[in-house]
């Protein structure tokens, strides 16, 4: 049996990325109990606004940013393997951001980085608009890392609406998706579950979703709610709207089985 115990930290993020790295170390602290193999964080962990100028002010340099050095460090001394949602970062010499998702090994390595590929460019109401291209540079590669005896893939939060990305996460081998998130208060409550379940149904993947949650800079709302989806479409635990730790042991045998059972991932 080849187990994988995860905790999943949905937080509600405030104004500051020093702010943000303080909140999470207490809530890494709280897994501890737990021994996970790995913690997960939301999308925008270090900082989610609506203001612009605001966002390029206080968004820093890798090296620089407090919630990765801060995280690293915990990974070594606790022996623990991390995953970051998503940072909003500066890259030298580019005018935009990224929007990075990093794995922290457990010897404090960041062995892999995924770069967000599907920009948020929508208008949910007219009240209600976002346009992430204009602030960050799309990434252009998939990614997935082997860990565990497993294969793990990396999205964010409005990847979940392509599901060809997450097919050929799953045609390369992996049994487990992480799906960090900053979803909004609007459409998470008609769209979050039902595509996080469809995105683990189609695939026989465990998605692990991991939200933001609250009100945030500047009144941005976020909705929580995160999940932890396995093979079959079932959810094996669920957060509501407020911040809250998650932890869950999944059987990654269970791939296999589901895979055998629905063999839709062996066409297109």
């Amino acid at each position: 049996m080849r187990i994988l115990k995860v905790s999943q930290i949905q937080f509600q993020a405030k104004a500051t990325p020093i702010d943000n790295a303080k909140q999470l170390e207490r809530y890494f602290k709280e897994t501890l109990k737990f021994r996970p193999d790995i913690i997960c964080t939301p999308e925008c962990s270090n900082l989610i606004t609506n203001n612009n100028d605001y966002l390029f002010k206080y968004s820093t340099y890798e090296k620089d940013c407090p919630i990765l050095n801060m995280s690293k460090k915990f990974a070594k001394i606790n022996k623990i393997n991390i995953n970051i949602g998503s940072l909003l970062l500066k890259v030298k010499n580019k005018k935009k951001l990224v929007n990075r998702s990093f794995l922290i090994d457990s010897n404090g390595t960041i062995k892999t980085f995924y770069d967000k590929i599907h920009m948020f460019d929508v208008k949910v109401s007219k009240n209600e608009v976002y346009k992430e291209s204009a602030s960050f540079q799309a990434g252009k590669n998939i990614k997935l890392i082997k860990f565990k005896n497993t294969k793990i893939g990396f999205t964010i939060c409005y990847d979940v609406r392509f599901p060809s990305l997450f097919r050929r996460l799953s045609k390369k081998g992996s049994e487990v998706i992480l799906m960090p998130a900053a979803f909004t208060a609007t459409t998470g409550k008609d769209h979050w579950e039902i595509l996080v379940r469809a995105r683990a149904i189609e695939n026989n993947v465990y998605l692990i979703a991991t939200n933001m949650c609250g009100t945030h800079h500047n009144k941005r709302k976020t909705y929580g709610h995160s999940l932890l989806v396995d093979p079959w479409g079932k959810i094996l635990n669920k957060a509501a709207k407020k911040p809250k730790v998650l932890n869950t042991q999944i059987d990654l045998d269970k791939v296999k089985k589901d895979r055998k059972r629905i063999p839709s991932l062996l066409y297109e």
